[in-house]
């Protein structure tokens, strides 16, 4: 029931009263927009673009974040590219930038207070030491990932616009009660069921194939039978893991605690309060105030200061460099007196003192030993592909140089150009940096140069078979053809001794004696519920039938391709009324949620009609260093939103 209240959502007519909604918050004041082309941009919408260089950034954080997300999975632009996933990011991008030009015609937009204010929320921006919001960590953190203040600001500027629209949209809207009311009726309503199988039992098992039989199957399912490409190779691998054999240089191992001494010493830290001041006056008003037992905050209070509290922080913490000095040369309770930092005057008032340590060579001697061996292994890794690089150009041998320098050279199973297997074991679909390189090898016998896999790893391969993409020969499938051969004539006698029992049934023929002439026990099934239909064990075909026909109705559907269900539905129990009522009422809750999201989809898709938005994928594609296979089909007016590719 939700899901056809959604497919409501969906329909022309849903729509057409969305724009006509839209239409009328516009009146006649949406401009009227010449079409143009796109130049440098990829998405023009109203009085909005979007640049190629806008794009390519928002693809850059995709890029970057996809390894964290997908196990350390990579991709390159032109993986990216060939799976239309650039399309669906420019119709993202598009959806959101012709709803904010939209917003903008309509005169919707926040005050400026309210984006400082929310920007203020942010803890990301906060200062670790104040846990206020600052405005260095602010710009800092902008910086780092390619952003302005102000293109900041404008994208939270459109975000809280938007958010007040739709909020205002959809704000007390409810799904009618007759829809949740149906729908729970029709989730808690029971049936009653028998069923019967028929399988090969049943039937007279068809002779063997004839060599013409299986030669006529094999011609007619050449198409089914097309395998792609399959190449096997030889990898090594070159990486810290492979190198155990290396032995502790104890010399070494104090070298290195020598030289990470002064990272390895704990800092001294501190506890204390400041109190900021706005000259020298009001500083030894607040130090004498606190010398006489008033609390920091009351010192504040009185002399329009405020309060700073470190709680065992080392002086590297602390903003003021001056500040800091005077902090760290104070014993615990002292109050100092005015003192003149670099961001104005300050007080403090010393707590907790805890002294720094240098921690012995014997307490980090195991941690050291491990780090010792890491660094060692990463030199031998790196003298290593660079000696099998060497040998590989110079034309020497793939195994006897990986033997010289005691790697171990590994079979891979064959795979297709998408890393695919027939072992479930095997699957090398997450290293296309490997597969690429297997795949880029012109024939057998060839080797590559030793190139990067990432997390510190590198690897060779050579090619050691290709598989040409076709059919097996029939000679080399024939006895897994005359399987298919028997099961597909069984399968079809099975189905025609089936529909012979739905027609007796149909005709009349009680549910019993059919089942009896067949010698195939019936087995009920009461009160099946689609809340609990799965716990039956029955296949979602026969549960499909059980919950579409009528009392007394019979049916025949499929369990397998080898056992096919007839069954009757017995009788039909209606929802108890109370507990249909309760349900009603969460399902009303859930129904309308999932309702005022398509109200906010469908406000977003429809703006970009009204704003006149068009795409410009190959300006997208050229932004991602790819050349377009059609350079002269870019310019999309969207009459309707394009079509987004699937990931």
């Amino acid at each position: 029931m939700i899901t056809a209240f959604r497919e409501f959502t969906k329909s022309w007519f849903f729509k057409g009263l969305m724009v006509l909604l839209i239409a009328s918050f516009a009146v006649f004041g949406l401009r009227d927009a010449f079409n143009k082309m796109g130049g440098n941009d990829v998405v023009t919408a109203g009085k909005r673009e979007i640049s190629s260089n806008d794009f390519k950034s928002r693809f850059e954080i995709i890029k970057e974040n996809y390894p964290k997300e997908n196990k350390g999975q990579t991709f390159t632009n032109e993986e990216y590219v060939a799976a239309g996933a650039h399309i669906r990011l420019l119709n993202q991008m598009a959806d959101e930038t012709a709803f904010a030009a939209w917003l903008d015609s309509l005169g919707i937009k926040p005050s400026a207070k309210m984006i400082v204010a929310e920007i203020g929320k942010i803890p990301a921006f906060f200062n670790s030491v104040t846990g206020r919001f600052d405005k260095d960590t602010y710009r800092q953190l902008l910086a780092r990932n390619n952003m302005t203040e102000k293109s900041f600001e404008e994208n939270m500027s459109d975000e809280i616009a938007g958010q007040q629209y739709l909020s205002a949209a959809v704000a007390g809207f409810k799904a009618p009660r007759i829809y949740a009311a149906a729908e729970a009726a029709v989730t808690l309503q029971n049936r009653d069921a028998s069923l019967f199988v028929v399988n090969q039992s049943n039937i007279i098992l068809p002779a063997p194939p004839t060599e013409a039989d299986l030669n006529a199957f094999y011609t007619a399912r050449l198409p089914q039978l097309q395998m792609p490409e399959l190449r096997q190779a030889s990898v090594v691998r070159f990486a810290v893991d492979n190198y155990k054999d290396i032995k502790v240089d104890e010399a070494a191992v104090r070298k290195l605690y020598d030289a990470r001494l002064a990272t390895l010493a704990a800092p001294e830290t501190r506890s204390f309060v400041q109190v900021t001041a706005q000259n020298a006056g009001d500083a030894n008003a607040i130090a004498s105030a606190l010398k006489a037992g008033k609390t920091p905050e009351d010192a504040a209070k009185a002399n329009k200061g405020q309060v700073i509290t470190y709680d065992l922080k080392p002086k590297t913490a602390v903003p003021d460099a001056k500040i800091g000095n005077a902090a760290f040369a104070l014993k615990t309770g002292d109050v100092s007196g005015a003192i003149q930092g670099e961001l104005g005057y300050a007080v403090i008032k010393m707590g907790e003192i805890k002294t720094g340590s240098t921690p012995s060579y014997d307490s980090v001697h195991a941690q050291l030993v491990q780090d010792y061996l890491k660094e060692e292994a990463a030199n031998r890794v790196n003298k290593d592909s660079n000696a099998f690089s060497d040998a590989i150009r110079a034309g020497k041998n793939f195994d006897a140089t990986a033997k010289e320098l005691g790697l171990t050279v590994v079979k891979l199973e064959p795979m297709t150009a998408d890393g695919q297997t027939n072992n479930p074991r095997a699957n090398y679909g997450n290293y296309t940096t490997l597969v690429k390189a297997i795949y880029d090898l012109p024939s057998a016998g060839s080797a590559s140069d030793v190139e990067e896999l990432g997390e510190g790893q590198y690897f060779a391969v050579r090619l050691d078979a290709v598989k040409p993409a076709g059919a097996p020969p029939f000679a080399q499938i024939k006895n897994e053809l005359a399987q298919y051969w028997m099961a597909e004539k069984v399968g079809a006698a099975i189905q025609t001794k089936a529909s012979e029992a739905s027609a007796r049934l149909n005709k009349g023929e009680s549910f019993a004696a059919v089942a009896a002439s067949l010698k195939a026990p019936v087995r009920q099934f009461p009160g099946l519920s689609r809340a609990t239909a799965q716990q039956s064990g029955l296949p979602n075909p026969v549960l499909g039938r059980v919950f579409a026909g009528k009392a007394g109705e019979t049916f025949n559907a499929p369990i397998n391709q080898m056992n096919i269900a007839i069954g009757r539905i017995d009788a039909v129990h209606q929802a108890d009324v109370s507990s249909a009522n309760m349900m009603s009422t969460a399902v009303r809750a859930q129904m309308t949620q999932s309702v005022q999201q398509d109200i906010a989809t469908t406000n977003r898709t429809e703006a970009r009609t009204l704003v006149k938005t068009a795409t410009y994928p190959n300006t997208a594609e050229l932004a991602l260093g790819i050349t377009p296979a059609d350079p002269k089909a870019d310019k999309k007016d969207d009459k309707k939103p394009a079509e987004k590719a699937k990931p």
